[in-house]
């Protein structure tokens, strides 16, 4: 059985055999099965055997006889020994499981069980005439897997101490057995070196004293010249270097920097590069950045030294690793953190940028005065400094090179080649160079935008007929370019006006049958310099000529678009005597076959630049933008009527043009949206949707000739739509955005009366069950809420969708069926109780009483979205802020005194395991605040639903049941409570008879 399941045809055969071994596990008698297995030739069978010692003890412990512990260790350390002549795979499992008894009978039946096992090991293999190799691999195996268990297995109660308290103590036995490893001789096998490599690297992660542990990690330094040893010697110093106790002994920084700086790893480095050895690279790349990122400040305050500069010209060459990354190799882009902490460091410091000037000394100190003595000066620190400085410009200067050239794309050939993956890989590593290229700009500042400017001019007069190499070029120059323009400030004055003057961007390609990506990019950059455009309106006239006819190429109009609507959202302002030219772009762009989410940039570009109009100026030409897309929707909606007889292709072609038209409607409610709206309060919004609310703007919008009339065709519209496609959820999707667009804009003219907009969510919502209706609703409460008046027909909206979504979500297994219309219920009630309460608490008894068992329910849900939002409201229910002598106290008091047993139940079942762990967080902030506000009613619940056997695991004792309740109810830390929780979660999901959370 067990071979046929590594030889299986199938997932299915494979799962069922699975699960017989795995009852088979269960049984009492797989303890002497166990055994039997490893007496197999099969390793398949032994490696099952091992793994089934390895479960038993985990989960089992309880039901292993006490007398028969001492044998268990015995038969475990006897088959570590007779099986280190075979794969070590076995071995590994046999040494876990050897560990995980460890961590049972550590301190009462088993002391000093790292030394003991190594001992009995060792004697175990020479009465038996084990090879020595095989047995110094099986006590490195093991050695190397104790610190790492202790690691990461979820030790509970007063054992970890003690087990770590053995750890300490074995440390000596630990680095001598190492050291006699690592040792020179020849008589070592190399494979048994490398194990002690890697067991040494354990047990420095685990955090040995630095002290204890630096003769074996300056050995291994020089192992760093033994090929064979070379990756295993680079893991460990790379270990070493991420020890932040170990960060303050200068003798180890010191000796790494010989180390790396010295001529035989500049000669590995040359013969790396040479040979283009990725591998290689990739760890010499790792040893120097983790020494770069570690001692940052100090390569800061000696950055002229040769030794540094040794070790930066050393990253600069693996920055610039031959080859295409990733495709030839995955070295260049490891250095790049450490350029970027480089830069930071030298500015923390004062040394960039570059001061020409005295540093006085502090001759006098006390607690609260520093006096500076000016008579004196330190020319020797200030030249140091200075050159400091000097060498920080070149260094960077070589680094703009490198991003550019790593930065540009391969030959077409070459890139086509590359399977989807490679591709997707180079863009994320050229997203992570062009966010370093701002760390040069911050050192050279407009040096470095004279560099790529003086390149691109020198590009340029080479573009007669050019080689493909030069496009690529040029591309990736206009690339950083546009990495560096969120820095460059708007007042600049020099630079940016010679890109976009004749000598650049006039002569930069503008026609088809040329590299499209590089006008793509020309195209993004241009976007990105939005903020710079601001201050010099007088370039947006050439620039936009320059976009608009990009718009209508489909390789190009996306980037167009998104460059058009960043100039447009950012210079709206510059823009509004353009108005009628923009106007004309939507006109042809709307006539034209663009795709819809490029109109939908275009509707929205144009409608921020009528957003700054004052209203009288704004509604004219938003009527006729708005009045357009009405238009084209409501030719579609005339075009097709559902019918039986209804022609597909023109019932489809019409969907789509509404679809469309919403979405351009929507795009158009955005545009008109202030952008300061996203940076507001939550107080200064909630202000804004009140004066909206009390009909202000609205009074304001209907002095304006053709309004009535505007709303009434959109409203009619509206209607239509619901009525022909109101079982379409794509479109009434679409229509639901446009209705929240408007609502939120607060522009009367694209907004749904409230009377009409309730009326249509009350019946859309009635005849379909759309989730989406339901999140129009909670923004309809959030807009609308904060005015008394609307409380009357917002308690109804309320209403009347509770009665529809309980009607038909009236059990766990609907609510698991629609968890889409679960959440937006339930963000309805969070925001309701958030914004109007009183609108929920005067819903009838009834209602109110079986929303709060649906919300019960809900808490203990699988679907996670609506998981998640049911334990939202629960938490803001217990959580409301009120006056106590208010009406909302007495409802709010009454519901939990009510309901409370029942909210405690779920918090108990879902604390006990029912729902996800990930889940546990908002189940033990929401008992938090229970016990917090109603600390009587919940230790009765507490004591009441915890006196039920069982309840709410069979794993969990009436003294661990009466330590949870007085731990979560005598104490208000926050920390206290939710370790106390944490720990009975533990318990309750089957840890609690074990030492350890998790299991290898």
């Amino acid at each position: 059985m067990i071979e046929g399941l590594y030889s299986a045809r199938g997932p299915g055969v494979a799962k069922e055999i699975q699960e017989q071994l795995q009852a088979i596990q269960r049984q009492p008698e797989a303890w002497q099965i166990a055994s039997q297995l490893l007496s197999v030739e099969s390793d398949q069978c032994r490696f099952f055997g091992a793994h089934t010692f390895q479960v038993k003890i985990a989960r089992d412990w309880n039901t292993f006889p006490e007398d028969r512990i001492e044998w268990l260790r015995e038969e475990l350390l006897s088959w570590i020994v007779r099986s280190s002549t075979g794969p070590l795979f076995i071995t590994t499992k046999l040494c876990l499981a050897l560990i995980t008894y460890a961590f049972h009978t550590i301190p009462q039946q088993w002391n000093n069980f790292i030394s003991e096992s190594v001992q009995t090991m060792d004697n175990g293999a020479r009465t038996l005439g084990i090879p020595a190799n095989n047995i110094s691999m099986a006590v490195l195996e093991f050695l190397t897997l104790v610190p790492e268990e202790v690691s990461n297995t979820e030790i509970i109660g007063g054992k970890r101490a003690q087990i770590s308290q053995e750890l300490k103590n074995s440390i000596p036995l630990v680095l001598s057995t190492l050291s006699s490893f690592l040792s020179t001789s020849d008589h070592i096998d190399i494979t048994v070196q490398q194990k002690a490599l890697n067991c040494l690297q354990s047990w420095i992660q685990y955090g040995v004293d630095f002290e204890d542990v630096y003769p074996l990690v300056r050995h291994t330094m020089m192992f760093l010249g033994n090929e064979e040893l070379f990756q295993y010697a680079a893991e460990v110093i790379l270990e070493t270097m991420q020890q932040s106790s170990y960060g303050r002994y200068n003798t180890l920084r010191d000796d790494l920097l010989d180390c790396f700086s010295s001529d035989g790893m500049k000669l590995k480095l040359t013969t790396c590069i040479t040979e283009e050895d990725d591998e290689t690279g990739i760890s010499l790349a790792k040893l120097l950045t983790g020494f770069g990122e570690t001692y940052t400040e100090f390569i800061s305050s000696q950055l002229a030294a040769s030794n540094i500069n040794t070790l930066l010209n050393m990253l600069m060459q693996l920055t610039d690793f031959p080859g295409n990354f990733p495709a030839d190799q995955e070295v260049s882009e490891i250095p790049l953190n450490f350029w970027y902490m480089l830069q930071e460091t030298l500015f923390d410091d004062g040394i960039v940028p570059i001061r020409h000037e005295q540093v006085a000394i502090v001759t006098d100190v006390d607690d609260d005065v520093a006096v500076l003595d000016h008579s004196e000066t330190i020319p020797q620190q200030i030249a140091w400094k200075q050159q400091c400085g000097e060498t920080a410009m070149a260094v960077y200067r070589e680094l703009v090179t490198v991003i550019k050239r790593k930065a540009a794309f391969p030959e077409d050939s070459v890139w086509r080649s590359w399977p989807k993956d490679i591709k997707e890989k180079f863009r994320r590593c050229r997203r992570d160079l062009g966010d370093t290229m701002i760390n040069p700009y911050y050192i050279l500042r407009d040096e470095l935008l004279n560099i790529l400017l003086v390149h691109t001019t020198n590009l340029l007069d080479q573009l007669n007929n050019p080689p493909s190499s030069l496009l690529q070029d040029l591309e990736a120059t206009m690339f950083c370019l546009k990495s560096i323009c969120e820095e460059i400030p708007a007042d600049e004055n020099t630079y940016i006006r010679e890109f976009f003057g004749p000598k650049v961007l006039g002569r930069l390609p503008t026609t088809t049958n040329d590299d499209f990506r590089l006008q793509n990019t020309i195209l993004l950059l241009t976007g990105s310099l939005a903020e710079w455009l601001k201050v010099h309106p007088e370039f947006l006239a050439p620039i936009m000529n320059y976009i608009v006819p990009c718009l209508s190429i489909s390789r190009l109009a996306m980037s167009a678009a998104s460059a058009f609507s960043d100039i447009c959202d950012i210079c709206r302002e510059s823009l509004t005597g353009e108005l009628d030219s923009l106007m004309h772009v939507y006109g042809a762009m709307a006539n034209s076959m663009i795709e819809s989410n490029i109109m939908q940039k275009v509707v929205e570009s144009v409608a921020d630049v009528i957003q700054v109009l004052p209203p009288e100026r704004a509604i004219a030409p938003l009527m006729a933008l708005a009045g357009d897309i009405l238009h084209g929707a409501g030719k579609a909606l005339n075009s097709s009527t559902i019918t039986e007889d209804s022609n597909n292709n023109d019932e489809e072609a019409a969907r789509q043009v509404i679809l469309a038209q919403l979405h351009n409607l929507s795009a158009c409610c955005r545009g008109i949206q202030s952008p300061s709206d996203d940076y507001q309060s939550l107080s200064a919004r909630n202000s804004n949707y009140d004066s909206f609310a009390n009909g202000e703007l609205i009074t304001l919008y209907s002095k304006v000739d053709g309004f009535h009339q505007f709303t009434t065709a959109i409203y009619t519209s509206v209607q239509q739509i619901v009525t022909g496609w109101r079982h379409d959820e794509d479109i009434m999707k679409a229509l639901t955005h446009f209705i929240e667009a408007g609502i939120r804009s607060i522009n009367p003219l694209l907004t749904l009366a409230f009377d009409d907009v309730i009326a249509l969510t009350v019946t859309s919502y009635q005849q379909t069950g759309f989730a989406c209706w339901l999140h129009t609703a909670t923004l309809i409460i959030t807009v609308y809420g904060g005015y008394k008046p609307n409380y009357h027909q917002l308690r109804d909206l309320l209403g009347s969708l509770t009665e529809k979504t309980l009607d038909f979500i009236g059990s766990v297994d609907a609510m698991e069926q629609y968890p889409d219309v679960v959440h937006n219920y339930f963000n309805l009630l969070s925001r309701t109780i958030g914004r109007c309460p009183m609108t929920f608490y005067q819903l009838p008894p009834d209602m109110i009483n079986t929303v709060f068992l649906f919300a019960i329910a809900g808490m203990g849900l699988q679907e996670r979205l609506a998981l998640k939002a049911a334990l939202i409201f629960m938490a803001e229910f217990v959580a409301q802020e009120y006056d106590d002598s208010d009406q909302l106290a007495g409802t709010t008091h009454s519901l939990v005194m009510n309901m409370g047993l029942q909210i405690m139940e779920q918090l108990l079942v879902g604390i006990g395991g029912r729902v996800p762990r990930s889940f546990s967080g908002p189940l033990v902030d929401m008992l938090y605040k229970l016990t917090g506000r109603y600390i009587e009613g919940c230790r009765h619940w507490l004591n009441q639903l915890l006196a039920q056997e069982g309840f709410p695991s069979t794993l969990v004792q009436q003294s661990d049941k009466q330590a949870f309740i007085k731990g979560i109810t005598g104490t208000r830390s926050v920390k206290k409570f939710k370790q106390c929780t944490h720990e009975f979660s533990i318990k309750c999901r089957g840890l609690n008879n074990t030492a350890f959370g998790s299991v290898a």
